[in-house]
């Protein structure tokens, strides 16, 4: 059953990251912000179930928490929780996914020495900074150093600390970046 389910995730992976190769103009925060807008009132329930559920696609947080902040700009507090807890919610279930579908396994024997230094790095001193640091540079994907958390078994309290102390600021700056621009649309 297990082996069912992670073809069909993976199918469904492939053919989302496919299409946004294909329709790039899909994943920007204009489209987004006016797909929330078209949907009335049912948008901020549809924004908070997007928010919660992008990472099982590991599509990054940024359009969303841009468009959000687009779409509710009078509401700023709320999309940066709303925000916030995607990227909480998102990391569990990226950090939880190497046990699930026993990748970690399947790693483990065909890179035993890499996967030995992986988990040593995520185990030593500089973990947390790095993974704060990672978390903070707007550039990277949040989602892989949860994978990797996961895969080499970091304390999931250790690895969230360190990821909301870098998303904070960022995630932050984007509603209040994304606010203002709502803010200016719409004059």
């Amino acid at each position: 059953m297990i082996r069912h389910i992670n073809t069909i995730w993976l199918a469904v992976v492939v053919l989302s990251l496919s299409s946004l190769l294909l329709f790039p103009d899909w994943l920007n925060r204009e489209t987004i912000s006016i797909f929330l807008n078209d949907l009335g009132s049912m948008a901020l329930i549809v924004y908070i179930l997007i928010s919660l559920t992008r990472s099982l696609l590991l599509i990054p947080c940024t359009p969303f928490v841009l468009a959000g902040a687009i779409s509710f700009p009078q509401w700023p507090i709320l999309v940066f929780l709303i925000s916030m807890a995607g990227v909480v919610v998102g990391a569990l279930l990226v950090y939880s996914f190497p046990s699930f579908g026993n990748y970690d396994e399947h790693l483990e024997e065909k890179y035993p020495e890499k996967i030995a230094v992986l988990k040593q790095k995520m185990h030593g001193k500089y973990a947390f900074p790095f993974i704060v640091a990672w978390s903070f540079f707007p550039l990277v994907p949040t989602d892989a150093i949860c994978y990797v958390a996961g895969m080499a078994r970091m304390s999931f309290r250790k690895m969230i600390t360190a990821l909301s102390l870098g998303e904070f600021p960022l995630v932050a700056a984007y509603v209040f970046l994304g606010a203002e621009i709502g803010e200016w649309l719409r004059i």
